[in-house]
């Protein structure tokens, strides 16, 4: 299976989010469902 960049940023996002989980970040947050959002309405 292959993935697009935008698939590949969303991994890369989630696993930011994910590994902040001491320090949660809105932002990495919103980005991650942006970008979830973006690729759900394609």
């Amino acid at each position: 299976m292959e993935l697009t960049e935008q698939e590949k940023e969303l991994i890369e996002q989630i696993r930011n989010y994910k590994n902040s989980k001491h320090n949660p970040s809105r932002e990495l947050r919103k980005l991650a469902k942006e970008l979830f959002d973006t690729l759900m309405d394609e």
